[in-house]
C-alpha cells in the first residue's frame, strides 16, 4: 500500500533525476515533484471514486502542465517543457505505483474516457490478508528505501556537476 510519504519520495527521486535547467532551484523542482505524486490521492476526500479520475493518464497531463506552468511562472519555454514532463511523469508514478497494489478494484487509467479498472500482473504490494506493520515494511523495501536512495544520489549528482 503505497502511502502518500512513499509516493512523495518517488516523485522527489524523479525531481532530482530527470533534466531540467537552473533557473528554478533544483530543490523547488523537487518538492513541486513531490507534492505532484502524492496528488491524485485527493481523491480520498470524497468528491471521486477512489483511484478514478485523479489516478488517470488524461489528469497527469492536464496537472503536470498546469502545474509546470502555475508553479514556475517564470521559466522560459524550454524549461518549462521540462518542468511538465518531470511533474506529468511524477503525477504517473502514483498511478503506477498503485497498480502495482493486491487490493482495489484496480485503477481507472483511461478516464474519463473508460471506467475499466486495471491492474498489473505482478503485485508486490500489500496482501489481501496481511497486517498493516507487514504491509508497511514492504512497501518501505520496495518502494521508499530505494526512492530515497535515488533521490540522494540525483541531487548528490547535481550538486557535483553544478558550476562553483
Amino acid at each position: 500500500m503505497p502511502t502518500p510519504i512513499s509516493h512523495a519520495a518517488v516523485g522527489y527521486a524523479l525531481g532530482a533525476w530527470l533534466p531540467h535547467e537552473t533557473p528554478p532551484s533544483a530543490t523547488r523542482v523537487c518538492i513541486a515533484a513531490a507534492a505532484c505524486a502524492a496528488l491524485p490521492d485527493i481523491d480520498v476526500l470524497g468528491f471521486a471514486p477512489h483511484r478514478s479520475i485523479t489516478h488517470s493518464l488524461a489528469f497527469a497531463v492536464v496537472a503536470g502542465v498546469l502545474a509546470a506552468f502555475l508553479l514556475f511562472p517564470r521559466a522560459g519555454a524550454r524549461t518549462r517543457r521540462q518542468l511538465a514532463v518531470t511533474l506529468v511523469l511524477a503525477l504517473l508514478s502514483h498511478s503506477l505505483l498503485d497498480g502495482l497494489t493486491t487490493y482495489s478494484m484496480g485503477i481507472e487509467y483511461f478516464a474519463p474516457f473508460s471506467q475499466v479498472r486495471y491492474r498489473f500482473l505482478w503485485t508486490p504490494l500489500g496482501r489481501p490478508k496481511g497486517q498493516l506493520l507487514n504491509e508497511l515494511v514492504l512497501e518501505a523495501l520496495v518502494v521508499f528505501l530505494p526512492a530515497v536512495l535515488l533521490a540522494w544520489w540525483g541531487v548528490r549528482r547535481r550538486r557535483r556537476a553544478a558550476p562553483a
